[in-house]
């Protein structure tokens, strides 16, 4: 999510709604014994079995333990990078051991003013500070001199120096702009109603891969280069990252408001396509650039977009609600949603949210989302109620709904990390 972006925040409280209305299994259900239905289209199934889609005598399907709910698997013990770091391992492990019975409470914290410091509005509203940051390399790669949100690699360093958790997403603009003097006129949305915000930069496809001969197969490795030199900095700082790539990656019933989620017209599955890009970044940065320091958190909104167990980490949603919905629910539907798509058992996050879950629904639902991540706010003063401000003010939760979750047992909060 990015701000200004209302119309986007719409299309996520629909999104949440129609979730919230699901009744059948997380994967999409066979429409017969030869087809799967993903989106509204039916899809032939794989004859041998793949990860999500496959390609098969030039045809694109879907796998059948994809397409049908299978009983999940045990929970695996340590991250899917076989090399992680000691204390990447330290941090998978107390994840797990928390996951099912507190929440770790979150704050994101972007790009619009670097002086603004979300983790000391949360602490003045409620006397504690969030256990976990949200950052985004946006900005990175922009040159304008007004550019703010290009020092967020050295506020995660500080925070984490505090005993924080940090947690990265990417607004990856044009790739195609990247090393060229149009850079900052770079864009990620794919369907903004003004044609000016967007880009055509679509994931470059030949013969059922990536085309690796293609323009924009370099310019992707350009883009993954460039923030594996941040992700490279924190590794060196000893930061473990949890790192949300490719982030809601289907946007809307599978019509995907980023490029990297955007509708096609060549007859590849956007799908299909997203998770190649999935793979290609999880093999770059951990083969390629050696980054053993991740944590991966897949935040593609749809089943049918998720990558494979063997390149995910943790599962989640961004839910955003109708502002005037403050109920605080534990948002169960899309928990059970989230838990249900991969094969093996996996934590579920809330990696985007307006509305902070009710502590005690949480756990009288038994929606125990690993962390919270409230948006942040706009670039204004603290405490303006803001449909832009989703921590000051109270448009969202009011302040003695933050000071119930933020003192609540169940919570963990910055003083109540180890060090890792």
């Amino acid at each position: 999510m990015t701000y200004p972006r209302t119309a986007g925040i719409r299309l996520l409280a629909r999104l949440t709604a129609l979730m919230a209305a699901l009744t059948l299994p997380a994967h999409s259900q066979a429409a017969d014994n030869d087809t799967c239905t993903v989106n509204q289209q039916i899809w032939p199934l794989c004859v041998n079995d793949h990860d999500g889609w496959g390609v098969e005598r030039g045809n694109y399907c879907i796998a059948r333990s994809f397409c049908t709910s299978m009983p999940p698997a045990a929970t695996r013990s340590a991250p899917v990078d076989n090399n992680a770091n000691a204390k990447t391992r330290a941090l998978f492990s107390y994840l797990r051991s928390v996951w099912g019975k507190q929440v770790i409470a979150g704050q994101a914290d972007l790009t619009w003013k670097d002086a603004i410091d979300m983790a000391e509005r949360v602490r003045a509203d409620t006397g504690k500070s969030p256990a976990l940051m949200g950052y985004d390399f946006m900005n990175y790669g922009l040159t304008a001199n007004w550019v703010e949100g290009r020092r967020k690699t050295e506020e995660a360093i500080a925070f984490a120096g505090k005993g924080g958790l940090v947690t990265f997403a990417w607004h990856w603009r044009d790739p195609a702009l990247l090393k060229t003097a149009q850079v900052n006129n770079a864009n990620f949305y794919a369907r903004e109603s003004d044609a000016s915000k967007n880009t055509n930069f679509m994931i470059p496809m030949a013969r059922g891969a990536l085309d690796k001969s293609s323009p924009a197969y370099q310019q992707i490795n350009d883009g993954i280069d460039m923030v594996a030199v941040e992700l490279k900095k924190l590794s060196d700082a000893g930061v473990t990252v949890l790192w949300r790539a490719l982030h809601e990656a289907s946007g809307y019933k599978g019509d995907g408001w980023f490029w990297w989620g955007r509708t096609r017209t060549d007859g590849v599955p956007q799908a299909y396509a997203n998770i190649l890009l999935w793979r290609h970044m999880f093999d770059r940065l951990v083969h390629r650039h050696g980054l053993h320091n991740l944590i991966w958190i897949w935040n593609g909104q749809d089943p049918a977009w998720y990558p494979g167990d063997d390149v995910v980490d943790i599962v989640s949603y961004d839910i955003y609600d109708g502002s005037d919905n403050k109920t605080y629910g534990s948002q169960l539907a899309t928990y059970q949603q989230a838990l249900n798509t991969p094969v093996e058992r996996k934590p579920a996050a809330l990696s985007e949210n307006s509305f902070i879950p009710d502590p005690d629904k949480i756990a009288a639902d038994k929606a125990w989302w690993l962390w919270f991540m409230v948006w942040n706010d706009g670039d204004g003063p603290a405490g303006v109620t803001s449909p832009n401000n989703f921590w000051t003010g109270e448009y969202y939760n009011t302040n003695a709904h933050k000071r119930k979750v933020y003192s609540h047992p169940d919570v963990i909060t910055l003083d109540k990390l180890p060090r890792f």
